[in-house]
């Protein structure tokens, strides 16, 4: 087991009162009972399979601070957090700052200018910075991000609203060899060729798309899929990993899954 940290927000305040999202149908009804029930299972889940969890307190104001994932992207003990689109979020920006201020990272801001959703839309891989752009965050946040940390930018254009960040239609596998899922509709090029020489790529089915397959969360050598009715699980197996599922059905009903709800800190 390793020693992984991630960061989640209890949903304590989750609902869908806007859409800025194809997947957000403004006020549809979303069970909280039913939501806290299955962030705790998601919680436990990563747990079980070796990470601690820290938690972002909720925020009455906030309904999506529970996607920790978009809060900014952490290299090492440096976080640069994010710059929403959207100004229904961009009261988060300040919460994270202030937590990551706190928990001892170095925060820093990207211009203003530019749009930068998070770990959303963006990672860091060995000597290099993985993103998209296009929908919610800009290339030339990416450029500006790739150059603070001093990072090759590995960067694709996002084609379809519904996949509107890359760990909705993107996620590496923990294997040797960078296994990663993705689904090809979602880029502009859906060959992903700027992706081929770091990454085996597999493609996922429209059906997987559609139940955000890829926004799947990795801890050690376990997958945490958002439900058990995903084909690509099965591959996931035979690659030799532990694939289990943490329905989060209700999360789905703002257009996030597992991943969304959880940012790596270590």
């Amino acid at each position: 087991m390793g020693n992984t940290t991630v960061l989640m927000s209890s949903p304590e305040y989750f609902k869908v009162e806007y859409s800025i999202n194809p997947w957000m149908v403004e006020g549809v009804s979303v069970n909280l009972e039913l939501a806290k029930q299955q962030w705790e299972n998601l919680k436990t889940t990563i747990e079980q399979a070796g990470a601690s969890v820290e938690v972002v307190p909720p925020h009455e104001q906030y309904p999506d601070l529970v996607f920790t994932a978009n809060s900014g992207i952490i290299n090492e003990d440096k976080v640069l957090i994010a710059n929403f689109k959207f100004k229904e979020r961009q009261g988060e920006e300040e919460i994270y700052s202030n937590w990551f201020s706190e928990n001892g990272y170095s925060v820093s801001r990207i211009p203003s200018d530019f749009k930068f959703e998070g770990r959303g839309d963006a990672f860091v891989l060995d000597e290099y910075l993985v993103g998209s752009y296009g929908i919610r965050s800009d290339k030339e946040a990416l450029l500006y991000i790739a150059s603070e940390f001093g990072l090759k930018p590995k960067i694709v254009e996002l084609a379809d609203p519904k996949f509107y960040h890359l760990d909705t239609c993107f996620q590496q596998l923990p294997t040797e060899n960078k296994d990663a899922i993705f689904y090809p509709k979602a880029f502009k090029d859906e060959t992903l060729s700027e992706f081929a020489d770091i990454f085996n790529l597999i493609p996922v089915s429209e059906d997987d798309a559609n139940k955000l397959a890829c926004n799947a969360v990795v801890i050690n050598d376990t997958v945490i899929f958002p439900s058990e009715d995903i084909e690509v699980m099965e591959k996931v197996r035979e690659l030799g990993l532990n694939a289990v599922s943490a329905n989060v059905s209700e999360f789905l009903k703002s257009g996030g899954a597992c991943q969304c709800l959880v940012i790596t800190l270590k």
